[in-house]
Formats: structure tokens, sequence, C-alpha cells
């Protein structure tokens, strides 16, 4: 008898170890699975655009920040914990697990019922794509023929995104991102100064902050400066807010320095959405990004820098070169390719203007 019961209570404990190890299995492949989260492309006024979602009740749920393609601004509301979206006169905000949203008609928020609730994936909230792009006036068709989503916004955006200048003219603009720094910078200002060549340097304010005498120089020298955001956030993946933020700091911060505010601006890694050339034209920014590619940040060899330009350089160009500090020597290749650049170029009857220079070379 006391066998069976030492063997009863083996068997409980087992039993008990068993299920606990099988539920915790089970919890865990479920976590797992739910941040392996599928891609799909959802076609916004005729373009894919591929992003992560999930599906809750027959709903398809996407991260909030993707309808940024569809050109509505988009925030975070931290006290009631809420994605907020606004397009023209039209605002209103979901908020995370729940099954609801507050609109704001005639000055007052009001609330309306969701066919499911806004809930969190992976750290970012996911909200039902078909119900907040169809209260944005957006028409939505699902094709189940070949499983694709398109939404018709019924909203445009007046283009501004500079690559190059149509011209004939051998102009060229050399263009500097994220610095200033206390290593390259001061090498490359040398260079350009020793053969009277004129840059442009996108400046990360947090970086004129730390090193103002370099901008300075720069000014000093009759190079010209523009706003790369204060953090190098790329704007694809922040709030609107956040985005407005970073570049109304770096132009408090140039004023500051060299009072100047630029007009012009560079989103860093060349990335933005339709909504946040939206802001940049409310701004008053106009979007430079570049035609000529240098790949200097990679560490590229000189050789391949100028392979690069010998290649890719034609009148009304744009090249990208950098000028930040880094734990390992990337940009040598590239302050040792300048003055072959500088001298590769001008022997064919090329002109190195700023980029304002540029612009204002076709008014």
């Amino acid at each position: 008898m006391k066998r069976k019961r030492i063997f009863f209570r083996f068997l409980i404990s087992f039993t008990c170890v068993t299920l606990s190890f099988f539920l915790y299995s089970i919890t865990n492949h479920a976590s797992a699975s739910e941040s392996m989260l599928p891609e799909a492309s959802i076609f916004i006024d005729g373009e894919p655009i591929t992003t992560k979602y999930t599906m809750r009740e027959g709903h398809l749920l996407v991260p909030a920040l993707f309808l940024k393609n569809t050109g509505v601004y988009v925030d975070w509301d931290e006290k009631y914990q809420s994605v907020v979206f606004k397009l023209k006169k039209t605002l209103f905000a979901l908020p995370v697990g729940k099954r609801f949203t507050d609109d704001y008609v005639g000055g007052v928020w009001k609330r309306s019922p969701l066919p499911t609730e806004t809930i969190e994936l992976e750290g970012e909230p996911y909200v039902p794509i078909v119900t907040v792009a169809q209260k944005l006036g957006m028409e939505v068709r699902y094709d189940p023929h070949i499983s694709r989503t398109f939404i018709q916004t019924n909203f445009s955006v007046k283009t501004n995104n500079i690559k190059q200048l149509n011209t004939t003219e051998k102009l060229v603009a050399l263009t500097y991102d994220d610095g200033p720094d206390n290593v390259y910078t001061p090498q490359i200002l040398d260079i350009l100064k020793e053969k009277n060549v004129k840059a442009t340097f996108f400046i990360m304010g947090k970086q004129a902050r730390a090193y103002p005498n370099e901008v300075k120089r720069m000014v000093n020298e009759g190079h010209a400066i523009a706003n790369h955001t204060y953090s190098h956030f790329n704007t694809r993946k922040i709030w609107t807010d956040k985005i407005r933020k970073e570049i109304l700091l770096t132009q408090a911060e140039l004023e500051r320095v060299v009072g100047r505010r630029p007009d012009i601006f560079r989103p860093p890694y060349g990335a933005y959405t339709k909504a946040d050339m939206q802001l940049f034209n409310e701004l008053g920014m106009r979007n430079i990004l570049w035609s000529v590619d240098t790949l200097d940040w990679s560490g590229a060899t000189a050789d391949d820098i100028l392979e690069i330009i010998h290649r890719d350089t034609s009148p009304g160009g744009i090249v990208l070169l950098h000028n930040f500090q880094s734990d390992t020597p990337l940009l040598k290749g590239s302050v040792e390719a300048l003055p072959g650049i500088i001298d590769e170029l001008r022997a064919k009857g090329y002109k190195f203007v700023t980029v304002q220079s540029l612009l204002a070379s076709q008014g």
C-alpha cells in the first residue's frame, strides 16, 4: 500500500511536470510565431510597398507607421497610449488594446466602434488598415485572385525630391553627410581650401553642438550648410512630430552656431514617405538626394571611389560623400580620393558649386 501511494505521488508529479513543460512549449512557440510576422506588398496609388502584417478576426492589421506612405501624419499620444492620424481636416486616434476610435469632430472628441482592436506587436502598434484608410477618405480594394490589397489615397503631395539638375552645363556639387567631426572634417576642409572648391555639408544638429568650430569654419570658408536631422533617425520609422522636432532642433542649433537656417534638407539614408515629403513642404525644406553614391561609408578605397565618380558623374550631378567619425578608418579612402575627384572632374571641364548655387542656376 505504501509503495502504491509513493507510485501515485510520483505519477502525479511526473504528469504535472510534463503538462507544465507542454504548456510552456506551446506558449513559447506562439510567442516565437508572433514575432515572426509575415510580409506582403500593399499597393498605394499603384506603388507596391512591403510591410509586416497580422490578421485579427478577419481584419488586416499593419504597423501604424506604414500609413505614412499614404500621406497621413502619424503620431503617438503617450498619455492616452493612442496612435493619432491627421490628414487635412480629419483627425482621429486609435487607443492600443481598445475596440474603438476617438474622432475629433466640430471641436470635440467623439467615440465610434472599431471592427477589431488596435494591438501592439514587436513593440509597435498595429492598426486595421482598411478601417483607417476609409476614415481618411481613401478607397480600398482587395483582389482575391492575386491576394493583393490596393489603396487609392485621393490625396496628392507636391513632389519634393531633387537628385540631379537637368542641365547641359558642366556643374557638379560635392555634398557631405553626417558631420561635422574633428577627424575627417578638418582634413576635407583643408583639401577643399587648397583646391579652391566649395562643397555642401548636410549637418546633424547634435554634431553641430559637439563641434561648433568646424561648422563656423565651413561657413567662413564659403561652403554651404544644410539640415540632416538632429540624431540621424530613419524618417520612415519614426512619428511625424518626432521628424518635425529633429528638423527644427537642427535649424535652431545652426542658427545658434552660425546665424543661419538653411532651406535644404537631406533625410538620413535618403529614406522618406509621402507624409514626410508633405512635412518637408510644410517646413519649407527642399529635399536633396543624390545622383552619385560613392559608397565611401563602406570603407571603399580611393580607387573604388574614383571609378564610381568617373562612371556616374554627369552635368547637374550631386555627389554623396561622408564626414562622420567612426572607431575604424572607414573614410580614409574618401579623404584620399578627394584631390583626385577634383582634378579629374576639372580636367573634364566641370565646375564645382554648392547645392544652393546648383538650384539657383535653374531658378
